[in-house]
This record gives C-alpha cells, structure tokens and sequence, in this order.
C-alpha cells in the first residue's frame, strides 16, 4: 500500500499575492482529504522568506502545516526567517553549516531538512558531492531527510539518490535507518501513521 497525498506550493515573486492565498485556501478546504500541507518554493536568492509572511500567517491562522525552501540559493538569514514564521520543516537548508547557532537551533527543534543531493550539486547550493553537508548533518543529530527534487530535471528518483549517498559517504546500516526515522518523523500526518511507518522500518 502507497499512500499518497499533496503539499501545495505557494510561490515567491512581486505579483503573485493573490494566487498564493488562493493557494492556502485551496490547502485549507482539502487539509486531510488529498491535502497535507503548503510550502514556498521559487526565485529564494531574490526574494526574502520574511516578505511571505502575511501569506504563512494567514495559513498558521487556519492550522495549515507548511515547509519553506530556504538555504539553497541564499545564506542562513532565510532560514531563521522561515523558522519564524512557523515552518515545520526547511526545504533545502544546506547553507545552515555557515551559522552554527542554527545548525543548534534546527537539532534542539528536530526540525527536519529535506536534503536533494543530486540536485543540491546541480544548483550549485554545494560545489562538489563530497562537500555536501548531509552525512555531517546526520552524524550531529540532525533531522536530515532525503529527496530527489525535480526527478525529471535532475534525472534521478529515491534509489538512485539513496545509492549515491551510501557510496559518497559509506553510510552503514544505523545511518540508514536514522534517515528513515527521520523521513518517518517528518511526515506531514498524525501520529498514528507515523508509529504504523516507525514500525514497518523497525520490522524491516
């Protein structure tokens, strides 16, 4: 059984106030029927995470879970920025490494960082594999979850991004296992399918 359901993606930009509330109210109408959360994706680099802030209290205001892109391609003022606003989980976050108070902040909150490593290097977010973050990340206690992106855009799917990370690094079987707990805990549902997913990895 493959449960599925949607994060609808609320976008940065000058022009574009009103589609992103249609955006929230949308999620707020179907939360829990196809529905399970909204994020902030687009153009980080020019357009602060703080600028959003009327859209993502206004789906706080309607208990509307939301992760935010932050860290990719801009610096770690972004984060702290999306964790203000109430961001249950960081699109990205590579850049937290360059401020150690938030690398603390995100562990002590366990919120969780949706790393896409394959396209992290396309972006340029890190300059080569061998320097991304994730494996140190991991190894401090940090939420770090994987991802693939854009599958069609950077060629690649969970087993091929799950491979790379095991060579790149040599994860052994406790890192792997910490990172499905890790995705398991970070699921956008309640508790009782969390414990159901804890336990089928606990099984495996």
């Amino acid at each position: 059984l493959i449960m599925a359901q949607l994060i609808l993606c609320c976008m940065r930009g000058d022009d574009n106030f009103k589609e992103n509330m249609e955006t929230v109210e949308t999620a707020a109408e179907f939360l829990g029927n196809g529905v399970c959360a909204l994020d902030l994706a687009g153009a980080e680099a020019l357009y602060e995470t703080r600028a959003f802030s009327d859209i993502f209290k206004y789906a706080s205001n309607l208990k509307i879970p939301f992760t935010i892109h932050a860290g990719e391609a801009a610096g770690p003022l972004n984060i702290w920025q999306a964790l203000e606003l109430g961001a249950a989980r960081i699109g990205h976050g590579v850049t937290c490494v360059k401020d150690e108070k938030l690398v603390d902040e995100l562990i002590s909150r366990k919120i969780p960082l949706e790393m896409c490593i394959t396209s992290n290097v396309q972006t340029k977010a890190v300059q080569k594999l061998s320097e991304h973050p994730v494996y140190s990340l991991l190894k401090r206690g940090a939420c770090v979850t994987i991802n693939t992106d854009n599958m069609t855009v950077s060629d690649t799917n969970m087993e091929k991004e799950t491979n790379l990370l095991k060579d790149t690094f040599k994860l052994d079987k406790h890192d792997m296992q910490k990172l499905m707990h890790n995705s398991a805990n970070a699921t956008f549902v309640n508790e009782d399918i969390r414990k159901k997913i804890r336990e089928k990895i606990k099984g495996d």
